[in-house]
């Protein structure tokens, strides 16, 4: 059996991954999962109850603040805020717990923090659990180094629903950060969003633009446009299920592992 804790639990993805766990408990890639410590933030009216009786979610486990919650040996998935992560991070290394974060909007100096925390507890942080955005980004890194040379201009194009709070996506980011790579550019390069009398696109540039409107799950288009030709890589998630399903598959691989800081490409073997 697999004991584990979700930090954001009654939040939307908290509880998609719940929903998951609970629908493939006893499956072939999941002999047992249970989610025996559904943490929520110290004010929250919903601490004390059940998590059963909160959500209709499968676990009779009682809703708690990080402070009184016992980490499970599974470990603990982090959907919270990037500002108490950390928090997280320093519960679960009191006993070694692996963390599997995918929160976004770090900042850089957070991000560091986070990722210092590696040096006591199997970790991995994401910007986005998809499978198939994981395989985006290794495809989108090998079409940037054998097209770059030959001077197809990158863009980037992501899409979410009009609740979300940070811009561009994590998932964008993470995009972003592997098209400099392929490039040979730097963040000096990056150019977000377009607007007045700007003058032509330089060559040595990546843009980022993002749109927010309605329900959207994410969508996430990365174009390489080229004289007479364009190439263009699509994610579109449709449902958050995608998300859950990846970070109980991160969190499966990092069982048993030693303290050190892992990434998707590890889960999926993409190394």
């Amino acid at each position: 059996m697999m004991q584990f804790g979700i930090v954001g639990a009654l939040g939307r993805m908290g509880r998609a991954i719940a929903t998951r766990a609970a629908s493939h408990a006893g499956t072939q890639n999941f002999a047992s999962l249970q989610l025996t410590a559904p943490i929520e933030y110290a004010a929250h009216p919903d601490l004390g109850k059940t998590y059963r009786a909160v959500t209709g979610i499968g676990f009779d486990a009682e809703i708690v603040p990080l402070a009184k919650a016992k980490i499970p040996s599974g470990g603990l998935i982090d959907f919270s805020h990037a500002s108490t992560v950390i928090e997280s991070l320093r519960k679960a290394a009191e006993t070694g717990a692996p963390v599997v974060v995918g929160t976004t909007g770090f900042t850089p100096e957070q991000r560091k923090a986070l990722e210092a925390m590696a040096t006591k507890i199997p970790l991995i942080i994401a910007s986005n659990m998809a499978i198939g955005v994981n395989v985006l980004f290794a495809l989108v890194e090998q079409a940037g180094r054998a097209l770059a040379p030959h001077g197809f201009d990158p863009e980037v194009m992501e899409i979410h629903h009009n609740l979300k709070k940070d811009s561009p996506s994590g998932t964008a980011v993470t995009i972003k950060e592997g098209l400099l790579r392929a490039y040979g550019f730097d963040e000096s390069h990056v150019l977000y969003g377009r607007e007045g009398m700007i003058g032509e696109r330089k060559q040595e540039e990546v843009g980022v633009m993002a749109l927010r409107g309605g329900d959207v799950v994410g969508d996430h288009t990365v174009y390489f446009l080229g004289n007479g030709e364009r190439i263009e890589i699509k994610h579109q998630a449709t449902n958050r299920d995608t998300f859950a399903a990846g970070a109980l598959a991160a969190l499966k691989f990092l069982q048993g592992k030693k303290p050190g800081l892992y990434s998707m490409k590890d889960v999926l073997g993409l190394n």
